[in-house]
């Protein structure tokens, strides 16, 4: 703990150490206003710090949050922390190497790291580059009464992690590639790998043919908060989204029924309201056994293979004739899902190994917000609406089936999704 805390300090008062040296550091300080069912209403304010006229490229960069929960449970205050400052100042426009410490205590969650990050970039297009990162991380935690489904509680877990993004160009469109390994260097010995590969290919006239492959990969002894459902990606991945990051945001409900998804992952979609079984770790007080496999991450290892054919709109063909259409898209589009999964269920106290495949297809439209940062990355929102009309198999990853039901693979089936799957 002394060890976090004195990162904390150092973080919090480098940048005044920067001001100091050179009176050209800017700190812009905004309001923020949040709610959970946990906190109730969220106030604070987040800080953005750098050089003056550097734009996110320079010395000192800070990004850092306060925040108390109205309803004051038991750890009011949150925070987090983020100080980037690189170590080849001189190097060309998109080929940054910087070191990055992190650090955050919120939602029940407590993290703090640092890694090392290096950017290759050979020209002045930004979509064409390679970047990887290596990081040390410790984290826990804390309070589960944030989640909707329980972490396991067990000691600091200390995870070695590995990065590597790359994005280029085909003669049919672009390519984009990331894999990340994550091995647990404590007591407690686990591993995740993931792999993903989208390609977006142009077929004129407002037709488009995007694919995506992803593959995931968990030993015996990982929590189950790190891995996949069939439709959504982890538990620990929702920390990384404001909506998802605890319970009353979206209604409990809406991930309880199936109608909300959070894109990523294996990304089945059609499974996002079938019927599933999760056994939980601990015993809470009202906490449920039945849950939907929307959002239970049971999937020790598994591929999938997510496409969208893009076709046109008439809303879309009018927004592309503004400036807007630089930056507001309603794609309209058709899907197909497949993919190949072993996990552990429990059904009828037993446990089964489930290894199958599963397919879907339907209809989707999505609305997004798209502003690029320098860097060429994605800095928006995407809200999409799916509506998986296949399913080849309704029963999901329980294969005896449930009791007194007659499920249909064919039927209407809506779900609100957060995020894209594929940035078009």
């Amino acid at each position: 703990m002394e060890n976090r805390t004195c990162l904390i300090l150092f973080l919090l008062f480098f940048p005044v150490i920067g001001v100091a040296q050179s009176n050209s550091y800017d700190l812009n300080i905004y309001p923020d206003l949040w709610y959970n069912s946990v906190d109730g209403v969220r106030i604070g304010g987040f800080v953005l710090g750098e050089m003056e006229g550097e734009f996110k490229s320079g010395p000192h960069r800070l990004d850092a949050g306060v925040w108390l929960g109205t309803n004051f449970p038991d750890q009011p205050v949150s925070y987090y922390v983020s100080f980037t400052e690189p170590l080849n100042r001189d190097a060309l426009p998109g080929n940054e190497l910087n070191v990055q410490f992190e650090s955050s205590i919120r939602t029940g969650y407590s993290q703090h790291g640092v890694s090392l990050n290096k950017r290759w970039q050979p020209g002045f297009n930004e979509l064409v580059f390679r970047e990887i990162s290596v990081s040390l991380n410790q984290e826990k935690v804390i309070d589960n009464a944030y989640q909707l489904i329980p972490f396991e509680e067990i000691n600091w877990k200390t995870l070695l992690g590995l990065g590597i993004t790359t994005n280029g160009f085909t003669p049919m469109g672009e390519l984009k590639a990331n894999l990340s390994l994550k091995q647990n260097v404590g007591s407690r010995n686990f591993s995740i790998g993931e792999g993903e590969l989208t390609h977006l290919s142009n077929l004129g006239k407002g037709f488009e043919l995007n694919l995506r492959l992803y593959g995931a990969l968990t030993n015996s002894g990982t929590p189950s908060e790190y891995k996949n459902s069939l439709a959504n990606r982890s538990q620990i991945s929702r920390l990384e989204n404001g909506l998802m990051r605890a319970k009353g945001t979206i209604p409990d409900s809406f991930f309880e029924n199936g109608v909300v998804q959070l894109a990523g992952g294996f990304n089945m979609r059609g499974y996002n309201n079938t019927v599933g079984y999760y056994q939980g770790y601990y015993s809470y007080p009202g906490y449920p056994e039945d849950h939907k496999v929307s959002y239970a991450g049971n999937i020790d290892k598994g591929a999938s293979l997510n496409a969208e054919f893009v076709f046109p709109n008439y809303i879309n063909s009018l927004l592309n004739r503004s400036i807007i259409g630089n930056f507001v898209h309603l794609n309209s589009y058709l899907f197909y899902d497949v993919g190949t999964f072993n996990a552990f269920v429990y059904q009828a106290d037993m446990v089964l190994n489930v290894d199958k495949m599963f397919a879907d297809a339907g209809l989707g439209f999505e609305f997004s917000v798209n502003i690029p940062d320098w860097l060429g990355k994605d800095r928006g929102f995407a809200i999409r609406y799916d509506m998986p009309f296949w399913v080849s198999d309704p029963n999901g990853l329980m294969p005896l089936g449930p009791a007194d039901s007659d499920l249909s693979q064919f039927e209407f089936r809506g779900i609100l999704g957060i995020g894209a799957v594929i940035s078009l």
